[in-house]
C-alpha cells in the first residue's frame, strides 16, 4: 500500500468518525431536550390539574355552606317558634293574672266605697279628702288599664319571621314592669281610702261606745 493509498484511507476513517459522532451526539443530546421539554409540560399539566380541582373543591365547599346556613336558618326559626309559642303562652298568663290583680283591687275599692256612702255618711261620717282618694284610685286603675293594653299589643306583634323578635320580647318587659308598678301603686290607693274610712269608722265606733258606757 503506497502513502497515498493509506492517507486517503485515513482521511475517509476520520471522516466517517467525524459523522458517526456527530450523529451519535445528537442522538443523545436531543433524546435529553425533549425529556425536559416533556417534563415541563406535564408540570404545567399538573398545575392546571391541581388548579381545576381546587376549584372543584370550592365549590363543593360553598354549597355545603349554603346548605349548613339554610339547616341552620331553618333550626333557629324552629327554635324561635318553640319559644314565641312559650313566650305567648306565659306572656297571656302574666297579662290575666295582672288583670284579676287589677280586678280584685277595683272590687275592693268598690266595697270600701259603698261602705262609706251606705253606712258612714248617712250617720255623719265624713272623709276630708275622699274625693282626692277616688280620683287617685281611678288615675292609678287607668294605668294599670294602659300598661297591661301596651303589653298585650307588644306580645301580639312578636313573629319569628321579624326583624327583632328581641326587640319585641324587651319591649314586653318592660311593659310588664310597668304593670307590676302601676299594680303596686293602684293598690297603694286603694289601701290609702281603706285606712282614711276605717280611721274614721274606728273613731264613731269609740264613740258610740264611750257614750254608751256614759251613765
Amino acid at each position: 500500500m503506497n502513502y497515498k493509498k493509506f492517507t486517503s484511507i485515513l482521511s475517509v476513517l476520520i471522516i466517517f468518525s467525524f459523522i458517526f459522532t456527530a450523529s451519535a451526539s445528537a442522538r443523545f443530546v436531543f433524546p435529553g431536550n425533549d425529556r425536559v421539554l416533556s417534563e415541563t409540560d406535564e408540570s404545567t399539566a399538573s398545575a392546571t390539574r391541581r388548579d381545576k380541582i381546587k376549584e372543584r373543591i370550592h365549590d363543593r365547599l360553598e354549597k355545603l355552606k349554603e346548605k349548613f346556613e339554610e339547616r341552620l336558618e331553618a333550626r333557629k326559626e324552629k327554635i324561635c317558634e318553640r319559644i314565641e309559642a312559650k313566650i305567648t303562652k306565659r306572656s297571656d298568663r302574666l297579662v290575666e293574672k295582672a288583670g284579676n290583680m287589677a280586678s280584685r283591687f277595683d272590687k275592693i275599692a268598690g266595697k270600701v266605697k259603698d261602705y262609706y256612702t251606705e253606712k258612714l255618711v248617712p250617720r255623719g261620717v265624713v272623709v276630708e279628702n275622699y274625693d282626692a282618694l277616688v280620683a287617685d284610685i281611678e288615675a292609678k286603675k287607668m294605668k294599670v288599664t294602659e300598661a297591661l293594653d301596651s303589653a298585650g299589643e307588644v306580645i301580639s306583634e312578636f313573629d319569628c319571621s321579624g326583624e327583632k323578635p328581641k326587640g319585641i320580647l324587651s319591649l314586653f318587659r318592660d311593659d310588664m314592669k310597668n304593670v307590676i308598678t302601676a299594680l303596686r301603686e293602684y293598690r297603694k290607693s286603694v289601701v290609702n281610702l281603706i285606712v282614711a274610712i276605717r280611721t274614721k269608722g274606728k273613731n264613731i265606733k269609740t264613740e258610740e261606745a264611750t257614750s254608751s258606757a256614759t251613765p
